[in-house]
């Protein structure tokens, strides 16, 4: 039987960042979450603005720093982001069309799981993480805690 978790809220960009605590290490280490669906829309929709949102997903604070999107981040497991110009009349605009998502489908959440905004337009956005409940094994809980803590296993 396949168990689906959904994690949803808002977050506030201010200064075009935002950081959110989404899961809480509860010191179970043989229960873990796959990711399978990362989203992020602005509150209120609207095509006359210009916004960008870059999200990240990751199982480690960014802090204040100006981290961006990065995949040989081992703490980085998931990215959404869109970009939308809006020009003066006549009013022509430009999109990176839906909100794109990228999600890292070798990794496992088993402590805490980290929501952060950068270089996004100031407002208050929406989000939605989809996640499949996993249970492992003492090595595949040893394996996923390395990982997690940005350590390579090669």
């Amino acid at each position: 039987m396949r168990k689906v978790r959904t994690l949803r809220g808002q977050i506030t960009a201010l200064g075009g960042k935002a950081e959110k605590q989404l899961i809480l290490n509860d010191q179970l280490i043989n229960r873990g979450l796959r990711v399978t669906g990362f989203f992020v829309w602005p509150e209120r929709a609207s095509t006359s603005q210009t916004q960008n949102i870059t999200a990240i997903l990751s199982y480690a604070q960014l802090g204040s720093a100006d981290v961006e999107m990065n995949a040989s981040d081992n703490t980085q497991l998931g990215w959404a982001f869109q970009a939308q110009a809006a020009e003066a009349p006549p009013q022509v605009y430009a999109s990176s069309g839906f909100f794109n998502q990228l999600i890292d489908p070798d990794h496992i959440v088993n402590r805490d799981l980290f929501i952060s905004l950068r270089a996004s337009t100031d407002r208050t956005y929406n989000y939605m993480v989809v996640c499949e409940l996993v249970e492992l094994t003492d090595n595949e809980a040893i394996i996923t805690i390395v990982k997690e803590n940005s350590q390579s296993l090669e």
